[in-house]
């Protein structure tokens, strides 16, 4: 008599957790982290620890805020990303990804070498175009590290990895740009610093030569979703090239406003210039584009078609048409196709929701370093410990807040809650900069006042320049307002990625989401010119007043969009009856 065979049981796979620190002995998470690392120093460079120098050199808040203009790159880089949506280069001599990532990184690091010795406080024309050329640079870097990282993860514990260390990454190239970077200017200068940030970003190249280079298909064949397979060449044409135009002219707009604020006397004010052309720039951007995407539905349909990607004999001209449409027209209609009228909340809530972070970001230095106009003329040595090491820490608790209220609550609350605290926190700074009253209110209240101060004092005394018997209590309000603006800040990122996470498709998720993350910045970014003219004539009490009512728009917009979703499957169970 034969034993019946023995069933074996399928080999239990290990835990995720273990497959994900197996993972981290991979050369692609140590490239993935200094990759991170030559993404983050040139947008910490050029958006943070700048304006701190400019500061510094007597700039005031309305040219700093002119100048961030040039950053506008980081929130219009969707627009040329078709153009590496294949891995391409003319010469690649290690790959094409990797060529790209080479191609962009050393230029970056010569252009943060040169700002080292551009003496901005004489030559602010010349650190404008360093800086915008840094900015344009640094935003393709993105596009092509993003391709990178998704083409070359083999599971899905390598793309939440390789996610994770590119915000660890990040996190450290803004510690190295904000803390490090003002406590060695303190120190030694400004020019030590530059020079020390274009030598990290020398070393983070070597993120490139670890890097592998992506496993992907080039030939003919492969296919892409796209609403254009099925539109007359006319119409498609007609409307890449009316939106290319809007482009464009905003463009201009932009730059004759930057260029003239430069060498006009007296310089146009940045009031009007938001005013009066932002609505245009807006219209030409955004509403174009979504009209545009609307008359094309409602005349041809809503569903896409595939389309095969590969050799082609078209005119140049032909493929930019195409990509320019990608670009913009696809992530747009299929949005407008699956939400409708709901489109319109995704749009305005992608443009107005972080408006208050991204239009203070410019001027946090000057309100920390600066002595006019109600700032509060603390040492680099304090900023650096308060905003960029116990801030830092503050926006992780923010976001990991963030992250433990959503599992509960789930995406809505949460992107109320985090609209009302961002706002709310306007009024910390406000009352900061009318000595602290209420802060120093809510310490006696809480009875923590002593011990924070004591811990405050200690910090301070990093400083040569925080001397006398109110030091402390100064830093105290100073780590007390950083503290619940990241914590904010932090916990609305969170609120702010998983609701426009929830809203795209993932048919379109590079482009779709590239699009709506770009519009968080638009409002913001075109807003600064305006708010720096506001601080020399209101100062800034007036303006973190007008931020905080400013930031009800984004509360409002919120409560709209959580009962419109609350009542969508009410909607479809009647439309289904």
């Amino acid at each position: 008599m034969t034993a019946a065979p023995v069933a074996t049981l399928p080999e239990k796979a290990p835990p995720r957790f273990v497959r994900a620190l197996k993972a981290m002995r991979d050369r692609r998470m140590a490239a993935m982290f200094l990759l991170a690392l030559a993404a983050g120093l040139p947008y910490g460079a050029v958006v943070g620890t700048l304006n701190a120098w400019l500061t510094k050199e007597g700039v005031s808040p309305s040219t700093i805020g002119v100048l961030s203009i040039v950053t506008i790159g980081y929130a219009f880089k969707f627009l040329w990303s078709p153009a590496f949506q294949t891995a391409h280069h003319p010469f690649p001599f290690l790959g094409p990804r990797r060529t790209w990532l080479l191609t962009l990184q050393l230029p970056i690091a010569g252009l943060l070498f040169l700002l080292a010795f551009s003496r901005p406080g004489e030559n602010i024309g010349f650190v404008a175009i360093i800086a915008l050329f840094a900015a344009l640079f640094s935003a393709t870097h993105d596009i092509v590290l993003d391709a990178w990282r998704i083409e070359v993860a083999r599971s899905e514990e390598d793309k939440d990895l390789m996610a994770a260390l590119y915000q660890f990454g990040y996190r450290i190239a803004g510690f190295i740009t904000g803390f490090l970077a003002l406590l060695l200017a303190s120190y030694f200068g400004w020019v030590v610093v530059y020079v020390m940030i274009a030598a990290m970003m020398l070393l983070s190249i070597a993120g490139t030569w670890l890097a592998p280079e992506p496993e992907i298909e080039t030939g003919p064949g492969s296919a892409r979703l796209t609403f254009q397979a099925g539109l007359p060449e006319r119409e498609r044409t007609f409307a890449t090239l009316l939106v290319a135009a809007g482009w464009i002219a905003a463009f201009l707009m932009i730059a004759i406003f930057v260029i003239a604020s430069f060498t006009q006397v007296p310089a146009p004010k940045g009031g009007d210039f938001v005013m009066k052309q932002g609505p245009w720039i807006v219209g030409l951007t955004v509403l174009l584009p979504a009209a545009g995407a609307l008359i094309l539905l409602l005349r041809h349909g809503r569903e896409p078609a595939e389309i095969v990607v590969g050799p082609s004999d078209e005119a140049p001209a032909a493929r930019a048409v195409r990509a320019v449409f990608r670009s913009i027209f696809d992530p747009l209609m299929d949005l407008i196709g699956r939400l409708g009228w709901g489109a319109l909340m995704v749009l305005l809530l992608a443009l107005t929701y972080r408006f208050t972070d991204s239009v203070w970001g410019s001027f946090a230095y000057p309100f920390y370093l600066d002595d006019r106009f109600g700032a509060l003329h603390h040492s680099m040595a304090d900023v650096a410990v308060a905003s960029k090491f116990f801030g830092v820490l503050m926006t992780v608790a923010g976001a990991a807040l963030g992250a433990v209220v959503i599992s509960f609550t789930g995406r809505m609350p949460v992107l109320v809650i985090g609209a009302v605290l961002a706002a709310a926190t306007n009024l910390l700074f406000a009352d900061l900069s009318r000595g602290g009253v209420g802060i120093d209110a809510f310490l006696e209240w809480t009875r923590i006042a002593d011990p924070l101060r004591v811990f405050a004092g200690w910090a301070a005394q990093i400083s040569p320049d925080a001397q006398g018997a109110d030091a402390g209590a100064r830093m105290a309000r100073l780590m007390i307002a950083i503290a619940g603006e990241n914590l904010a800040g932090g916990f609305a990122s969170v609120a702010v990625v998983a609701y426009l996470t929830s809203v795209v498709n993932p048919r379109f998720a590079a482009v779709q989401y590239a699009l709506l993350a770009s519009l968080t910045m638009l409002i913001g970014t075109l807003g600064k010119p305006w708010l720096g003219t506001m601080i020399e004539t209101q100062g800034y009490y007036a303006v973190f007043i007008i931020t905080f009512w400013l930031g009800g728009i984004a509360v409002a917009l919120s409560v709209i969009e959580w009962i419109r979703q609350a009542r969508m499957p009410q909607v479809e169970a009647v439309a289904t009856a």
